[in-house]
């Protein structure tokens, strides 16, 4: 009996530093190995901003002059209204407006599904403007007056949503840098 257990102990002294030996090399090699993925992938994500960070700042100069273009002031000045009646000039502008977002639709992938919803809504709340100004003053009104309307009732809005998207926009640049 005591020769067992002394082959017993002799084996144990054995295999027990193998194990821990055994078990410090494999916990050393999956953090070295852990370490080295991570690595890597921060390498990757660092050349894909490189690439990436252009593109997305020129998407957001673009939807700048997207909201730029569809605010009221700009949009009045670049489809004017010559000698038009007011439910011709409504549907100019209305298309004017529809062009400009749909040139620069891409873009929002891009941006943080947020402000692409924010600037979504401010497209919504300027048709909705030049749609309740058509509605105020009639088919048959000349578009000046269209144009002056729909003025007013920009600048009665409670919220201008062209500016709080702006706002956002660059708010979301300024998480950038």
């Amino acid at each position: 009996m005591t020769n067992e257990m002394s082959s017993v102990w002799e084996i144990l002294k054995i295999t027990l530093p193998a194990l821990i030996v055994f078990l410090t090399a494999y916990f050393l090699i999956r953090d070295m190995l852990e370490n080295g993925q991570k690595q890597r992938e921060f390498e990757f994500r660092m050349n894909n901003s490189k690439k990436v960070t252009p593109i997305r700042l020129q998407a957001y100069e673009r939807l700048a002059l997207l909201l730029e273009r569809i605010s009221p002031q700009s949009l009045l000045i670049r489809v004017p209204p010559h000698d038009l009646t007011s439910s011709d000039f409504h549907h100019q502008l209305l298309a004017a407006v529809r062009q400009e977002f749909e040139h620069n639709l891409s873009q929002q992938i891009y941006v943080s599904p947020i402000l692409w919803e924010t600037i979504r809504g401010a497209r919504e709340n300027l048709i909705s403007i030049i749609n309740k100004s058509a509605e105020e003053i009639g088919h048959e009104a000349p578009a000046l007056l269209l144009s002056k309307k729909i003025i007013e009732n920009y600048i009665d809005e409670e919220n201008q949503v062209i500016l709080i998207a702006m706002n956002e926009l660059k708010k979301e640049i300024g998480k950038l840098f």
